[in-house]
């Protein structure tokens, strides 16, 4: 036995001779204190405790509830409990200690020693700047303290405001909503034709969620079946938010049916939106005469007198098309005459034939928009045809005596 034991030692003395040591553990316990030794019944099946071999010589039993986590303890860590008694507790000290951490990469402590200069010493500008101080105002901050101050909170790792943070998290609900309702919406168009047909169309015309919004207006824009865009546009009129009033105005003038288009109009009408009507006032400037055309019938509808003006820079407009010319004084062109569907003619103003051959050619050709002057007389009561010139003298003094009388008003 004594043999054993001196042999124990001789190993101990050849490891510390060579700068090891033996295997120890950092065992975190629940009430936060730290135990380090060795770990000696590691491998004891179903085991109920700790026992921990010091580096004192004495043991240790640690229960198992007493115990949060067990951290294999590094050569370095285990010098540092060594060392650590030998440095005076001042601001000297603790800072040379702090140093020592730091060469050997024991960020952790360095940080508690750091903490303990300014304790000593709060204006010791060296630990300050080490622990991420800067001074604010003539106080000394953390980057964190100063945006807490501030009132920023971290938020996924970026500092947001609380108002920056509530509209992240309301985006995400409805983002996730939203996707909702495009699977929703995606079942139901698989169950139309079905045995579940009835339902399908209950569901999507009974939607009332503006989350749902987008996937109905994607729908009703890609839907390849007019029957079933008619549903869509039921839901969104439903909903009725300015959203939904978007994609209807958008799909009452682009949808390629017209019962569709008139469909959306119908709904719109009521609405009486100053953006929607807007919106149709672009149109008339559009490159697609098709969409000048619907877009003055919609404006017809709406008898909003703003629109007058507008409506008279329609009456002409100007678009491109491609000629393909052949014999000298033949042409043919790859447009319609007129967009198809009630009240959205166009005319053509007139056109010049070349006299040589050749290939395609682009040529501006004005057009008279006869929807545009349907819209002129169902607002303003008045026919000029296609005379702009009289219809803007006509509407200038319309305007000059609405000034006039409403001068004589005031007075």
């Amino acid at each position: 036995m004594k043999f054993f034991v001196a042999g124990l030692v001789a190993v101990a003395g050849l490891l510390a001779a060579f700068g090891q040591t033996a295997r120890a553990e950092v065992f975190v316990l629940v009430n936060g204190g730290r135990v380090e030794g060795e770990w000696l019944n590691r491998d004891e099946p179903k085991r109920q405790n700790y026992v921990v071999r010091l580096s004192s010589g004495g043991k240790l039993t640690l229960d198992n509830a007493q115990v949060k986590q067990v951290v294999e303890a590094r050569p370095d860590e285990l010098e540092y409990e060594k060392i650590r008694p030998q440095y005076p507790d001042t601001a000297e000290g603790q800072w040379k200690l702090a140093q020592w951490c730091l060469e050997h990469q024991l960020l952790a402590q360095r940080k508690t020693h750091l903490q303990r200069v300014i304790e000593l010493s709060p204006d010791n500008v060296e630990a300050r700047r080490a622990l991420g101080y800067s001074k604010f105002d003539g106080e000394w901050m953390t980057q964190e303290e100063k945006m807490t101050k501030d009132g920023y909170i971290k938020y996924h790792g970026a500092w947001k405001t609380k108002q920056e943070i509530e509209l992240i998290e309301s985006k995400h609900k409805q983002d996730l909503a939203e996707k909702d309702w495009y699977q929703k919406i995606k079942r139901w168009r698989g169950w139309l034709g079905g045995g579940k047909d009835e339902l399908a169309r209950a569901n999507i015309t009974g939607i009332s969620d503006p989350a749902a919004v987008k996937a109905l207006a994607t729908e009703l824009h890609i839907d390849t079946e007019a029957p079933i865009r008619l549903l869509y546009i039921e839901g969104l009129t439903k909903i009725g938010t300015p959203e939904a009033a978007d994609s209807l105005a958008l799909d009452s003038i682009e949808d390629p049916v017209e019962e569709v288009r008139l469909t959306c109009l119908d709904h719109l009408v009521d609405m009486k939106n100053p953006k929607i009507i807007a919106g149709y006032v672009t149109y008339l400037r559009s490159k697609d005469n098709r969409y000048v055309n619907r877009a003055a019938v919609a404006l017809g509808r709406m008898k909003d007198p703003s629109t007058i003006g507008p409506l008279i820079d329609a009456l002409t407009t100007m678009h491109k098309f491609k000629v393909t010319t052949g014999d000298p004084g033949s042409m043919t062109t790859t447009f319609n005459k007129g967009p198809s569907g009630s009240g959205a003619g166009g005319g053509m103003g007139g056109m010049g034939f070349g006299a040589g051959g050749g290939g395609p050619k682009i040529m501006t050709v004005p057009m008279s928009n006869q929807s545009v002057l349907d819209a002129l007389v169902t607002l303003t009561g008045q026919n000029f045809a296609y005379d702009a010139r009289r219809w803007h003298t006509w509407y200038n003094a319309q305007k000059k005596s609405e000034v006039a009388g409403s001068g004589s008003r005031r007075d």
